[in-house]
């Protein structure tokens, strides 16, 4: 079974400056986890794909925001 490629486009936090940005993503409301209908909430800029092994998110941008 071949491993899964990770996508290059995820922001995976490693370092402080990336951990301090997902943080404010998710404090925010930027940053949710895509809900069943695929609609994201007004402000969502970026979807969590996954978590790191600490346990922060892993995301991704999907659309920009004008504000």
């Amino acid at each position: 079974m071949a491993k899964k490629q990770p996508d290059p486009q995820a922001i995976v936090p490693t370092d402080e400056s990336s951990k301090a940005f997902v943080r404010a993503l998710v404090e925010r409301g930027q940053a949710v986890v895509l809900p069943p209908d695929g609609k994201l909430p007004p402000g969502a800029t970026h979807v969590i794909i996954g978590t790191t092994p600490e346990g922060l998110p892993i995301v991704k941008r999907v659309r920009f925001s004008a504000s």
